[in-house]
């Protein structure tokens, strides 16, 4: 495998073990208009924003701006209110020792930017040279805009990068990039990882490939 400059790495899926709260806390969220969420179709949506998220679930309805931001709000209560956050097994090892290879890391994420910083510690965030989230961009993955963002700020070139994803949004956003993209078999079968570079089952594999 050629050397690359940045990593740059998804959060839910695939840095935190945060799926499983974020779908319950969406079910929660629409109980009020009487939808259900279809687990898979969640997860099958990660990387979308949250306004995106709920626009997907009330049938592309346009419902009235307030209304989608009142559900929006609502999940991202019940998730702070409810997690159990913990990362997935050797993460914070990972992280640390491409920290010190002299990788630049990137971490790019649907989620808002309230939500990853009262997720994690400001130790392991500093850990990021960059930070993008869903609300800090006007086009959400899969468009390939927050990759880019990342990539500008790095002032690297996008072929310079390497992505970490796990759903298959975030793997078109990052080949519309231009950028190498390995998926992680976290959340999702491997067979809806397809359009990714390389497939691996679990983070702590990512070094043994670069």
């Amino acid at each position: 495998m050629r050397a690359y400059k940045a990593i740059l790495f998804d959060f839910d899926g695939v840095l935190g073990m945060t799926m499983e709260d974020n779908y319950h806390a969406w079910n929660r969220a629409f109980a009020k208009y009487n939808i259900d969420i279809d687990k898979n179709e969640y997860f099958l949506l990660e990387g979308l924003n949250t306004k995106k998220v709920a626009e997907h679930f009330l049938k592309n309805s346009k419902e009235l701006p307030e209304i989608i931001n009142g559900i929006v709000n609502l999940k991202e209560k019940y998730y702070m209110e409810n997690n159990s956050f913990s990362f997935y097994k050797g993460v914070e090892t990972t992280i640390s020792r491409l920290k010190k290879s002299g990788y630049l890391l990137g971490l790019v994420s649907g989620a808002n930017y309230i939500r990853l910083s009262k997720s994690l510690e400001q130790k392991f965030l500093s850990k990021f040279d960059v930070v993008i989230t869903g609300d800090r961009v006007n086009n959400c993955k899969p468009h390939p805009e927050s990759y880019l963002k990342a990539a500008n700020a790095l002032s690297v070139k996008p072929s310079d990068c390497v992505v970490v994803e796990n759903a298959p949004l975030g793997i078109e956003s990052a080949k519309a990039a231009g950028m190498y993209c390995i998926a992680v078999a976290s959340t999702l079968e491997k067979k809806y990882l397809f359009k990714a570079d390389s497939i691996i089952n679990k983070l702590s594999e990512l070094e043994g490939i670069l």
